[in-house]
């Protein structure tokens, strides 16, 4: 009961005090190929996590700057580590309300980059918050529930193995 009240609180917050308003219209033409600095916002479970991995690679193979935002027990999962920039987070960093904390948002209000990709699949509060406290003019994720208001570009997803999620993700993904 209180779980679910915690949450509406979170999402009241996230709206009124972080989310964006893109007044300009956007032309998604080469809107992802022609970027230079990506901010990825890595998977909270493990499964998807790996999976997540090719997407990745592709972008350092195009010569993307990567920076990674992953919780600091998961940082030597990344193989290649040199080839990354990481922003990383502790548990006690996230809010009863599921937000996070001020010395955080601090830090990430500097921050601009060109994309913001949201690799979870499931809903976060955390996480849609992250992605919008960063400068950017484009932010993409999986549709979840309740954040259509997040993010510029969604993705359905229709498969429930990670695997394919992922694949078709970046399949998507190199359309623009």
């Amino acid at each position: 009961m209180f779980e679910g009240i915690k949450r509406k609180i979170g999402h009241f917050v996230v709206k009124r005090k972080y989310l964006h308003k893109n007044i300009e219209q956007l032309a998604y033409n080469n809107v992802i190929s022609s970027a230079k600095d990506f901010f990825f916002i890595m998977p909270s479970f493990d499964k998807d996590f790996y999976h997540t991995l090719e997407i990745l690679k592709y972008y350092l193979n195009q010569k993307k700057v990567i920076t990674l935002f992953l919780p600091e027990h998961k940082y030597n999962l990344v193989p290649d580590k040199e080839k990354f920039k990481f922003i990383s987070f502790l548990p006690h960093q996230i809010s009863r309300f599921y937000l996070p904390e001020k010395n955080l948002v601090a830090r990430l209000n500097t921050k601009e980059f060109d994309v913001v990709i949201d690799l979870n699949r499931s809903e976060d509060i955390f996480f849609s918050a992250i992605s919008n406290i960063v400068k950017s003019k484009i932010r993409i994720s999986f549709v979840k529930e309740l954040s259509e208001s997040y993010y510029n570009l969604q993705i359905v997803d229709k498969q429930g193995d990670s695997d394919a999620s992922y694949k078709s993700f970046l399949n998507y993904l190199q359309m623009f």
